[in-house]
């Protein structure tokens, strides 16, 4: 597609000044969160800093329901608490679940129902955001012609669909649809890169060990090792207790963060769904660079997400990365900037890399591989 069919496409003219939503929130709203999940968290603690104390937290999951998150009461769904209130879906998706909630709501007597992203025009309530939920229009608006060479350097028409589908989203276009995956099959694209029987697959953002198991599920224990990163002590416990006894001897594990050099940051965990470093978190850990593993580290596979620090942390693994070319998968869903600046320095560092985008819920799941022509996989996306 030519720079101007897609450019007027992803930036339409009648929205050149983004899109504008009456949906505001202030001290005075009676408001009450859905999803006692990891949206609902961080959403809550964003109401929190502009002054507005969420009512309680809906959720269906009778697990969920009868406790607190950041103090707040966690309840099912019902009449007494649905009317008069103003009511957001926290879900990191706004599709049919999200609908269907709506309907929920509505039916018990909720006027005032809307999904987070609904809210998005307010950037003062979405200062300090650890995903893509409120764009910076501007940033996206400069960069448009360096997005559009991205898209050009993308390897498929799955990838280009991909990247275009986003970038009019974050634009205008709350309604866009974009291609997904399945969840369980983030950063193994199948159609992108093969396993092989000796990898020595680094978990950069290990959280409890999710990946890691999909993982040895995938490779059926035919790996060479596996190296963890993680800056959380208590997911570090949570993930030698779910590590089979048969892979503990090649499990390396190390609780650090990763970023450009060695130093300390603080981390706050998000009632064990996430954890993320902040700056007001309740526990301190160390931070090193990738690199200064170099010596005993041989990547085949790297997969990174780390909550928006992975710009950092990759300009501490370039020496790696330059000796090695391991595949990568890296999460690119956390600041609008990794969409366009984190392929263009991955092509910088090995320029014989191909890469391919692939999104597997909405913008906050998406991922972009870099993968040596070594690694491709011959199976074919379809649609």
């Amino acid at each position: 597609m030519p720079f101007q069919d897609w450019e007027q496409f992803c930036f339409p003219q009648e929205n050149l000044k983004g899109e504008k939503s009456s949906v505001r929130l202030d001290e005075s709203s009676r408001v009450v969160l859905y999803g006692a999940g990891y949206g609902g968290l961080m959403f809550l603690e964003l109401l929190r800093k502009c002054g507005i104390e969420p009512e309680c937290v809906l959720d269906r999951s009778p697990r969920k329901q009868g406790r607190t998150i950041l103090g707040v009461p966690v309840r099912a769904p019902d009449r007494t608490v649905a009317e008069d209130a103003t009511v957001i879906v926290c879900l990191l998706e706004m599709g049919k679940t999200s609908r269907q909630i709506k309907a929920q709501m509505e039916a018990l007597g909720c006027q005032e129902v809307y999904h987070m992203y609904e809210l998005r025009e307010d950037r003062a309530l979405f200062q300090d955001q650890p995903l893509i939920l409120s764009p910076d229009r501007n940033l996206i608006w400069e960069n448009r012609e360096v997005l559009y060479q991205v898209v050009q350097m993308l390897a498929d028409d799955c990838s280009r669909r991909t990247l275009t589908s986003i970038v009019r989203f974050l634009w205008c276009d709350l309604d866009q649809q974009i291609p997904a995956l399945p969840m369980e099959d983030q950063y193994f694209g199948e159609d992108v890169y093969s396993l092989g029987e000796n990898e020595v697959f680094v978990d950069c953002g290990a959280h409890v060990g999710e990946i890691l198991r999909q993982f040895w599920r995938r490779c059926r224990g035919r790996f060479d090792s596996c190296w963890a990163f993680e800056p959380d002590s208590q997911n570090i416990r949570e993930l030698e207790r779910g590590c089979p006894p048969e892979y503990r001897r090649r499990l390396i594990l190390h609780r650090t963060a990763l970023g450009e050099g060695p130093g300390t940051v603080r981390v706050r965990n998000y009632d064990g769904s996430n954890s993320v470093i902040r700056e007001d978190g309740e526990e301190e850990a160390p931070c090193t660079a990738l690199d200064s593993f170099k010596e005993k580290l041989h990547p085949t596979i790297l997969k990174i997400d780390v909550e928006g620090w992975e710009s950092r942390l990759l300009s501490g693994a370039e020496e790696m990365i330059r000796r090695d070319r391991p595949v990568i998968a890296v999460a690119v869903y956390h600041r609008e900037r990794d969409l366009w600046e984190i392929p263009l320095k991955l092509k910088e560092l090995v320029p014989e890399y191909r890469f391919y985008l692939r999104s597997y819920l909405n913008v906050a799941e998406t991922v972009l591989y870099a993968v040596p022509p070594e690694r491709l996989s011959q199976k074919e996306y379809r649609v």
